[in-house]
């Protein structure tokens, strides 16, 4: 029998390499790289009870909706104050005069340590409306935007080195540049042009760059809060459907919402102080609930309807304690209209329905003429 000589220069079988998939992410720059622990902007002791959140949530998207009147501003200056004093840098983007210094300071907010930023149109106009043309005579949807990217882009070259709050009051009082050109050449304009133009101009904020900052990468965390007016759509036929004055973009895209007054009407109710044949009106009874919440953590899905009262001095609760305990904190304030030897037990509290009757039409007409 011959022998079949052994192939000598057969390779040997490789033993197969282990796959990373940790190794391949980090090939690819695609790193697990895990949230920051979930932090809050609290607001009041009120706020909280009646919705069941400790107020704004950091590196977040928010909202505070509703129709006039209803506490909107009252949450998001809450979140100003307590912002400041959390170290978080508070810019004030105020495009319809709302937020007075006077208010702020009165539930809290320090204008004395230089520890905030202001904006207002014109400061919007000069420093990006008329670098786009310097013929603008009006800032735009586009000018707000362009404004909260270079304090971003300032943050990230270093320049600004602390966690930012844009604090927005409000949403749908600025055209888009195509509007504000239409409306200056004497031309028809589209209420779909500022939708439109919000989407586009504020996409990259609401989807990455505010969000992204959760990252345990980023050294900084932002937060965005804005105002908006809501509308009622009666036009389809059935049920009227909340609508967002400005366009839904900033709606679909936040994580919270929170929606202040009824739906139908305001559903609020004025809260009078009388003493010795004088009275004030010191506040607004009104209704809050979380429309939307897509909050990560325990938190989340929540979806508590309560009861507050908006006051010059941020909100309280609903009870005759509260009530109560709020004359006599701020004694000072109630004797400057009502006498200064006024005492708290001398000051009687009633309430007044606001526009409780009023219909979808009358509302809408309301809206209009603001």
């Amino acid at each position: 029998m011959i022998e079949t000589p052994k192939n000598t220069n057969s390779r040997k079988p490789t033993l197969k390499k282990t796959f990373s998939l940790s190794d391949f992410k980090k090939k690819i720059n695609s790193e697990d790289i895990p949230e920051k622990p979930l932090e809050w902007i609290r607001c009041s002791k009120a706020f909280q009870e009646a919705t069941g959140l400790p107020g704004f949530p950091k590196g977040y998207v928010s909202l505070s909706r509703g129709f006039t009147n209803t506490g909107k501003s009252t949450s998001v200056c809450e979140a100003a104050v307590s912002a400041q004093k959390m170290g978080i840098l508070p810019i004030l983007i105020d495009t319809e005069n709302n937020m007075g210094r006077k208010r702020l300071e009165m539930m809290g907010f320090d204008w004395n340590n230089d520890f905030f930023i202001e904006i207002d149109n014109d400061y919007l106009l000069e420093n990006f409306g008329k670098k786009r043309d310097s013929k603008a005579r009006e800032a735009t949807i586009e000018d707000m935007s362009e404004c909260i990217h270079h304090f971003i882009d300032l943050q990230d070259n270093g320049d600004l080195p602390y966690d930012l709050l844009f604090v927005i009051d409000s949403i749908g009082t600025l055209d888009c540049v195509k509007t504000v050109n239409a409306k200056e050449n004497g031309g028809t304009d589209n209420n779909m042009w500022n939708a439109n133009a919000f989407e586009r101009a504020f996409k990259s904020l609401i989807n990455n760059r505010i969000p992204s900052s959760r990252k345990s990468n980023k050294p900084y965390t932002n937060t965005l809060i804005a105002v908006q007016k809501i509308w009622l759509d009666s036009m389809s036929g059935g049920q009227p459907v909340v609508r967002h004055k400005g366009g839904e973009a900033l709606a679909y895209g936040a994580r919270l919402i929170y929606h202040h007054g009824g739906v139908l009407t305001h559903g609020t109710k004025k809260i009078i102080a009388t003493s010795k044949n004088r009275e004030i009106f010191y506040g607004i009874e009104t209704k809050i609930s979380i429309v939307k919440n897509q909050i990560d953590g325990d938190l989340g899905g929540i979806a508590f309807e309560g009861k507050l009262i908006s006051t010059p001095h941020g909100f309280i609760g609903v009870s005759s304690e509260d009530k109560e305990n709020y004359k006599k904190e701020h004694i000072k304030y109630f004797r400057d209209s009502l006498g200064i030897d006024v005492k708290p037990e001398e000051i009687v509290t009633k309430y007044n329905v606001d526009n409780e009757d009023m219909n979808v039409e009358e509302f809408n007409a309301m809206m209009n003429d603001m």
